[in-house]
């Protein structure tokens, strides 16, 4: 225990900084993440272990969704397995930088499982739908594949931003405001919705919120990225 409570100690101290990230990712998913990091690397378990159970805890949860009638326990199982996977996906890289063990594979590994990941939500919410929905129309199983769209882009957006911007962004402090504006695109939060699975008015009617302004967040991302990769400072050789 002692060694464990060390090492949540030492990965705070080295955890990544809070610009750029919502409310739910800098004071949940993070520093859960840094307690099942420091498990994982009291077991010796490597990053790309966590990256694995990452992805099996999420399978479980969104199995839950397209696989059985909406109940109130079903529910509550998927958003605490989602949850639970996506702060994984939190501590898989913060097991790697911890034990130096980082790499360019593991990075694609972790970034393939999160693209999985984006698709399958929004994919087995469709299923749920039309299995189990009583829709108040045919029009609602198209919400998911919008909102599949929107964050797919997003994530791709994000991710290539990063990849081609010739040098790092310079560091600023943190906004709040920001923090509290990226909520509605953070997986937690959508994750966090499934609670409501089992009431499917109130689970529509939160999921549609989030897909709106999902949509509208990123927009305003994709102009972001795309105007800053446009600077002189941004151009590839």
């Amino acid at each position: 225990m002692q060694r464990w409570r060390r090492t949540v100690g030492e990965l705070a101290a080295a955890q990544k900084a809070a610009r750029g990230v919502s409310l739910w990712s800098r004071y949940v998913n993070r520093p859960l993440g840094r307690r099942l990091a420091a498990t994982a690397i009291v077991l010796g378990l490597s990053a790309d272990a966590v990256t694995v159970l990452s992805a099996l805890v999420t399978a479980a949860g969104l199995a839950l969704v397209a696989l059985v009638p909406p109940a109130l326990w079903s529910g509550l199982l998927a958003a605490a397995l989602l949850v639970l996977g996506f702060a994984l996906d939190s501590a898989d890289g913060q097991v790697a930088r911890y034990t130096g063990t980082g790499s360019a594979a593991g990075e694609w590994f972790d970034h393939v499982v999160d693209a999985a990941k984006m698709v399958a939500v929004h994919t087995c919410v469709l299923i749920g739908w039309y299995r189990f929905g009583d829709l108040p129309g045919d029009a609602w199983l198209l919400l998911p594949l919008a909102y599949q769209l929107v964050a797919v882009v997003v994530f791709a957006g994000g991710t290539l931003a990063s990849l081609l911007r010739r040098s790092p962004a310079p560091p600023a402090a943190p906004s709040t405001a920001r923090a509290v504006a990226l909520l509605p695109a953070d997986f937690g939060v959508l994750a966090l919705t499934f609670v409501t699975w089992g009431a499917p008015e109130v689970f529509r009617s939160l999921y549609a919120l989030l897909a709106v302004a999902t949509t509208v967040i990123g927009a305003a991302l994709v102009v972001r990225w795309y105007t800053g990769l446009r600077t002189p400072q941004a151009v590839l050789s």
